[in-house]
């Protein structure tokens, strides 16, 4: 459920990221379609954040989701970096691929995250009288961590095994 322009704003550049980054992951690298699908990644992306630091309805504060948000922003930074400066030389484009494969998997994990509380809290508040934020961090933690897993095998799986592309 959406509660504000700033939740619409964020779900739908959140819904983007994923759409983009998705096919960025899976079309072979190089060329100007790559870079014009990446840099629309990167957009929406820098739009999710920037939205999501906007947003304390959770627990009325600043929270791990936002401690999290702090280390998307690092890893879609310095993948940019190194796409843009090509430096070093001989592994720019391995660390361009890891740092933009992290912040790809951080949006899964965060959506998962998101998706498990918004179906599984109800029915928990529901059977079991009453909200646990207990509950709740377990739930997003397990989630987040089980696509982290995931991601950093398939990650290690494609990666480039050259230095340079």
């Amino acid at each position: 459920m959406i509660h504000s322009l700033t939740g619409l704003i964020h779900t739908t550049a959140a819904f983007l990221a994923i759409g983009l980054g998705a096919i960025v992951l899976l079309r072979p690298k190089r060329g100007r379609r790559h870079r014009f699908l990446g840099y629309a990644f990167v957009t929406t992306m820098i739009v999710m954040l920037v939205t999501s630091f906007a947003m304390y309805s959770l627990t009325g504060g600043f929270n791990i989701l936002h401690v999290a948000a702090i280390m998307s922003s690092i890893c879609l930074a310095l993948g940019l970096k190194y796409a843009v400066t090509r430096r070093p030389q001989q592994m720019w484009y391995a660390l361009h691929y890891h740092w933009m494969c992290w912040s790809y998997v951080g949006l899964l994990a965060a959506f998962v995250a998101e998706t498990s509380t918004r179906l599984a809290m109800p029915y928990l508040e529901a059977r079991f009288a009453g909200f646990s934020y207990g509950i709740f961090w377990t739930i997003v933690g397990v989630a987040s961590a089980a696509v982290m897993f995931a991601g950093g095998l398939w990650i290690e799986r494609h990666a480039p095994r050259s230095g340079n592309s």
